[in-house]
């Protein structure tokens, strides 16, 4: 009994550090309704589904049924942001002990803690500060990295132990969140499958097993297709799991900016990283094992990375997984690593400061201030947000006027037609419902605009309704004009 107290403990007390370690980062933003547009939608999907709408049906995006369905499980037990606040904290410091936990076997327990650490505090500047789909997905693959990383020496040795079927079901769970995780569970799945044929397990066997281990994998996607198989709107998934990601065309020169800022927000820990990984290649015949690990890990997330070349800068939070448990090696070797480590978190904090108090109630003002504009305009509605803050259909108590909710799907030019539906037609189709207020983002928030829906919108406002108050809106990193137009003419006053 003394014994395994002790476990508990010794497992327990690293993970209470790293969590305590997140709150400090992250309590600015705790109650903050708007802290970046992604996981402000997510939230209205998932407080949506409890009213019967189903993703890619009643609103729609790509993002896969397993990141809604978070958030729908957290909206069950509070409709509060600080819900999903607090479950994207817990995710993130999970995956930082999941890190630690690999990097302890060969950085010792203090290279291993700072590994963990250096995850935690290189969020934030990766626009990781919330409940962006990385923070959640990243949790699933670390822990079934960790239970491959713990089952490797018994499958060199031709042995099958039951953590691995467990690892392969967490990866599928990742994928169902993130689509690009695929290549990082892909990864774990070979790797486990190419440990075995080389202990002589046999061929047939090993490919028996692997297959198991795939189906494993597959099934909670599968079981996603096969429920909306069965209510009759596959059709639907199909095209936003397959059809629109091809069908969205990339902008080079959005796409190159992007990468810039990517690469110098990721450089600090991807030299500490790489640092780590010549360690372990240089080292014991076990650190050269690892070696191996990490690097063919590494490259599976920046194949996820750039089979998507968006670079947004939360896209590169599946590489810090990697890179932070190989610069574990680096941290553990004194006196040099703690000073590494010191200067990565000095460089986090100057990047990306965790004492913006009074933020998240500025932020809460605005969105208030919003929805009792939108109010008092809307008359008998509907509403039209055209790039602005999702939630206010919610809190202006105002039904969908369009299942293209996310600011960007009506008003940005690369996601013209990406959708199932007609962009223009669409706009069209909602504007003839007459909204009583529309709200919209001046300027538009992300270029290049969709000239053609602007257009129209413009139009209607200029024509039907009054300017009611332009309100600065801040997110995270970033402040926005919305603008509330208000007390359109009605149906009968066409």
């Amino acid at each position: 009994m003394h014994l395994l107290q002790h476990m508990l403990r010794a497992r327990a007390l690293p993970f209470v550090a790293l969590l305590l370690l997140a709150l400090f980062l992250r309590a600015d933003t705790f109650g903050d309704p708007n802290l970046h547009g992604d996981e402000v939608f997510y939230h209205v999907v998932g407080s949506a589904m409890h009213h019967g709408a189903v993703p890619y049906v009643d609103i729609w995006d790509r993002k896969p049924f397993g990141l809604f369905a978070i958030f729908y499980l957290i909206t069950a037990l509070s409709r509060s942001v600080l819900a999903y606040q607090f479950a994207a904290t817990l995710c993130a410091a999970g995956t930082a002990w999941a890190i630690a936990a690999m990097a302890r076997g060969l950085a010792g327990r203090l290279g291993a803690m700072l590994a963990g650490a250096a995850y935690l505090l290189w969020l934030a500047p990766l626009r990781g500060f919330g409940g962006q789909s990385p923070v959640f997905y990243n949790l699933f693959i670390a822990m079934a990295a960790l239970l491959v990383w713990r089952a490797s020496p018994a499958l060199r040795q031709g042995s099958v132990p039951r953590a691995t079927y467990a690892a392969m079901a967490l990866a599928g769970l990742g994928v169902t969140i993130k689509t690009t995780a695929v290549f990082e569970a892909a990864f774990l799945g070979l790797w486990c499958a190419a440990l075995l044929w080389r202990s002589g397990f046999g061929p047939a066997r090993t490919a028996r097993t692997a297959a198991a281990w795939a189906l494993i994998g597959a099934a909670p996607t599968m079981a996603i297709a096969a429920g909306y198989w069965t209510i009759g709107h596959w059709d639907e998934f199909w095209h936003a799991m397959v059809t629109s990601n091809l069908a969205k065309p990339p902008h080079l020169a959005t796409s190159l900016f992007r990468l810039k800022l990517l690469a110098a927000a990721i450089a600090p820990p991807a030299l500490a990283g790489l640092a780590g990984m010549y360690l372990m290649r240089r080292g014991t015949a076990q650190e050269s094992q690892q070696f191996r690990f990490v690097s063919v890990w590494l490259l599976a997330a920046v194949t996820g990375l750039v089979a998507v070349p968006n670079f947004y800068l939360h896209y590169a939070l599946p590489l810090m997984v990697p890179l932070c448990l190989a610069a574990g090696q680096l941290f553990a070797r004194a006196p040099w690593g703690p000073a590494v480590a010191a200067l990565l978190a000095i460089l986090s904090l100057a990047m990306a400061s965790p004492f913006h108090y009074g933020q998240a109630a500025r932020s809460e003002a605005a969105i208030a201030s919003l929805t009792a504009e939108i109010r008092a305009a809307v008359g008998g509605g509907p509403l039209l947000l055209y790039d602005a803050p999702p939630q206010l259909y919610q809190r202006t108590g105002q039904t969908f006027i369009t299942p293209l909710v996310f600011p960007t799907h009506l008003s940005h030019g690369i996601e013209r037609n990406v959708s199932h539906l007609d962009t223009l037609a669409e706009t069209k189709r909602v504007l003839a419902l007459r909204p009583g207020a529309v709200a919209m983002a001046e300027p538009i928030r992300n270029g290049p605009v969709n000239e053609e829906t602007h257009r129209l919108v413009l139009t209607y406002v200029g024509q039907n309704c009054r300017l009611v108050k332009a309100v600065m809106v801040p997110e995270r990193r970033k402040s926005d004009i919305i603008v509330v137009w208000g007390h359109c003419r009605g149906r009968g006053h066409r």
